[in-house]
């Protein structure tokens, strides 16, 4: 098969995928604007400071503010206990230690004041992730992102060698564009 055959049969599904993440891509920015998001990384600041470790007294005093919050909260099946040193204030959790997104409790170690983390964004959101990187589909949907990516290098490099090819046989050696 010639190049040029080669480079017209991987153009369709190669140009499928490419509008394809070209949409959920686009969707997935229009949703971050209308929730107020930053993309991840771009609004990484300094880190922020940590608080020096507790001393014993002050531990027994945390440990008991938040067992008495996970005993008022039976909702939330305690399996871990974590003490948050990094931020502007020492915090402490209790939950299930599963994943993000599990059931857990959230206090401000000074004061006992509960922490309400904002709600998660939309399920929409979720979705258009795992569709744009090829999760939603599960393995058949990886190999075939994988495919589509080698299929765009491959006509990136058919296209550039019919390019030169052809450019070689003109008189005028200068781009095609001048």
């Amino acid at each position: 098969m010639t190049m040029r055959r080669w480079h017209r049969w991987l153009a369709l599904p190669a140009g499928l995928f490419l509008a394809f993440v070209a949409l959920t891509g686009t969707l997935l920015h229009l949703d971050m604007m209308r929730l107020g998001q930053h993309p991840p990384g771009s609004d990484t600041g300094p880190l922020p400071p940590v608080q020096p470790i507790p001393d014993d007294a002050q531990l027994a005093t945390m440990i008991t503010r938040l067992a008495d919050a996970a005993r008022r909260d039976p909702s939330v099946k305690v399996q871990s206990l974590q003490i948050n040193l990094a931020g502007p204030a020492v915090t402490l959790v209790a939950g299930a230690g599963g994943p993000p997104g599990s059931p857990q409790i959230k206090l401000v170690a000074a004061s006992g004041r509960r922490i309400v983390d904002p709600p998660p964004p939309a399920d929409f959101h979720y979705i258009l992730q795992d569709l744009h990187a090829g999760y939603f589909f599960g393995w058949p949907g990886r190999i075939l992102s994988v495919l589509c990516g080698i299929s765009l290098l491959v006509l990136a490099l058919t296209g550039l060698q019919m390019w030169w090819d052809m450019r070689r046989g003109r008189r005028s050696k200068s781009l095609f564009w001048k």
